[in-house]
């Protein structure tokens, strides 16, 4: 990289090419150790104010001087993901899987560059639980967001193939089925919910119980590239009590589904995270090539 922009990187150079530059300083989410770092597992290392803050995998072009570690004034940091990042399952829409952190001096010039195999994404929400005896089913998680952005006039760049995408809801748990007479009180458990797609994708729903050998499914879990189904109801007494099914989890282009209610409520499918949110005075500008994706909301506020 030259030292900034229009600065030659040959030849001759002249006092007047340094004039209103800056320090250009490199964050480093490209190394392979980054493969498959997840908020969930690592932290605070997807804070890049932290990680700039640290000192740890921060460069400066050209290696000719150090940075103030607590002052980011009249620098440019490049932030350069060419590695798979994933979010965390909170429940929290607004907890983003990279962000830019808070902090920055107001003068600080950032680019985020997803290269052709960076991947940011959110995480996939976990299927609400099937309904138990006499009980609805439970809701699925919210999925959690791709990338926070709490700093203005942010450039964000996707190159090639490079991804940022949602973590998308887990699917609601099925209700509990009930047939009661005078000789029996017949229960049948919900199907639990499908996970929903994001890294780490969502987890099913755990069944619901009913009596007599009649527990419903567990929903199967979601993955980076698909949504988990809901599970099958259970069944009680030759069909006299019949639990419902869990809903399928969410995937990009497609919302996470309720559970069906039976005797008993359904727990309704999780929502879905973003792609990029902002918060406070944050701001970007998004520059995508054609065989890239930036999947999910482009427009939500609040990241945590």
């Amino acid at each position: 990289l030259p030292l900034d922009t229009g600065i030659p990187q040959s030849g001759a150079i002249s006092f007047n090419d340094f004039k209103g530059k800056k320090l250009n300083i490199i964050v480093d989410y490209y190394s392979s150790k980054y493969a498959d770092y997840t908020r969930e597992n690592e932290g605070e290392e997807m804070n890049i104010r932290d990680r700039f803050t640290g000192g740890a995998e921060v460069h400066v072009v050209g290696g000719y001087k150090s940075y103030d570690k607590e002052d980011s004034s009249e620098t440019k940091v490049i932030v350069h993901v060419n590695r798979k990042l994933g979010g965390e399952k909170s429940g929290n829409a607004a907890v983003c899987a990279l962000r830019t952190g808070s902090g920055w001096e107001s003068d600080t010039e950032m680019i985020i560059d997803v290269g052709n195999e960076g991947r940011i994404y959110g995480a996939g929400g976990n299927g609400g639980r099937g309904g138990d005896m006499d009980a609805s089913g439970d809701d699925g998680q919210t999925g959690t967001s791709a990338l926070g952005i709490s700093l203005a006039n942010v450039e964000v760049n996707v190159k090639g193939e490079g991804i940022i995408k949602a973590g998308f809801g887990g699917g609601g748990g099925g209700g509990n089925g009930r047939q009661e007479d005078k000789n029996a009180d017949r229960r049948a458990g919900g199907g639990g919910g499908g996970g929903g797609q994001g890294f780490p994708a969502g987890s099913g729903g755990a069944a619901g119980s009913g009596n007599h050998n009649s527990d419903g499914q567990a929903g199967t879990a979601g993955s980076l590239n698909e949504h988990g189904e809901g599970g099958e109801g259970g069944i009680n007494a030759n069909q006299q009590a019949i639990g419902a099914a869990g809903g399928e989890g969410g995937m990009f282009g497609n919302e996470a589904n309720d559970g069906g209610a039976a005797q008993h409520g359904k727990g309704e499918g999780g929502g879905d995270g973003a792609a990029i949110r902002v918060s406070g005075n944050g701001s970007f500008e998004l520059h995508k090539d054609s065989g890239a994706e930036v999947d999910g909301s482009t427009s939500a506020t609040g990241v945590s």
